[in-house]
């Protein structure tokens, strides 16, 4: 079962996640919530996110982010609290974002805490 979740901008200042020389800025995604409040990135502005829950709706299982500009060549990275960032797939760029999909996390809903996300080049 895919449901799409879609809250409000929020500032988060918890961990910012420094990948690389194109992400030494810090910028801010919509917040989601999945049993959990912030979302940080860093290196990139992202427009939306999406998760991937398990049939019980209790586990985050993947994520699906749209990013403004092309990040042709270059790495995503993500995750959840100070777990570590798993490698993510880069979509074809199509004038003005990039789709980006992450899978793999086994992240449970009740105790997700901050999901991160970094691009570097």
């Amino acid at each position: 079962m895919r449901m799409r979740i879609v809250g409000a901008l929020v500032a988060a200042g918890a961990l910012a996640v420094a990948v690389g020389t194109a992400s030494t800025a810090s910028n801010t995604i919509p917040d989601s919530k999945a049993g959990y409040g912030t979302s940080n990135i860093s290196g990139a502005t992202a427009t939306s996110l999406n998760y991937t829950l398990s049939a019980d709706g209790t586990t985050i299982t993947g994520a699906s982010l749209v990013f403004t500009g092309d990040l042709t060549g270059k790495t995503v990275k993500a995750g959840f609290g100070t777990e570590s960032l798993i490698s993510c797939t880069v979509g074809t760029y199509a004038d003005p974002s990039t789709p980006v999909t992450c899978t793999g996390f086994t992240q449970a809903t009740s105790s997700a805490t901050a999901f991160n996300v970094a691009v570097s080049s």
